[in-house]
């Protein structure tokens, strides 16, 4: 299969069933983004310098909207990259039976998005993963996120970070969030 008829299928077993959850494309990349109250979860198309023909990176990216980026002080910015998430996830850490609740990771410059090798697959087995990637964020990862609190975070942030600069700024971030919540 080549990269077009994986981005067809990928239209249409994952996205646009997931726009139909509130997910929306983010600009014109293939990655969604889903948006409840400051809660801001990414379903990020991931490329990389050198292409792997054949090959899809995906990683699952939450934060809450009001963090400034690693790479900029603005918040808002739709140029979002994995080191400005404070998670970057794999859709295996939400696989399994036990309820999904992965602890924060400080490594942010070691973050490997899920990898799926469709170059060699035929159509229904494409469909199939995709399928199953579909019903991760549905059933796991939407749930999982929106049940993520800024208070829950910064504790995160705290209990298992290493006093990297950007938490440290992370935790300010949440800090003031907190104290203007309690004005």
């Amino acid at each position: 299969m080549d990269h077009k008829e994986y981005n067809t299928l990928f239209e249409e077993e994952f996205a646009d069933p997931l726009k139909a959850l509130g997910f929306a494309r983010v600009r014109k990349t293939r990655s969604l983004r889903y948006q409840n109250g400051t809660r801001d979860l990414w379903i990020r198309r991931v490329s990389s310098k050198w292409p792997h023909p054949g090959v899809a990176k995906t990683a699952i990216c939450f934060r809450h909207s009001f963090l400034r980026p690693v790479t900029c002080d603005d918040p808002d910015s739709d140029d979002l990259y994995m080191l400005d998430f404070p998670r970057a996830l794999r859709f295996e850490d939400f696989e399994g039976w036990l309820k999904p609740s992965p602890s924060y990771r400080p490594d942010i410059t070691r973050r490997e998005p899920s990898e799926f090798r469709y170059g060699d697959k035929g159509p229904d087995a494409v469909r199939k993963h995709l399928r199953r990637m579909r019903r991760l964020v549905e059933k796991r990862i939407l749930p999982w996120a929106n049940g993520l609190t800024e208070e829950g975070e910064l504790a995160q942030i705290i209990a298992f970070g290493q006093q990297l600069w950007c938490e440290k700024r992370w935790m300010e971030d949440y800090r003031h969030r907190l104290t203007e919540a309690r004005e």
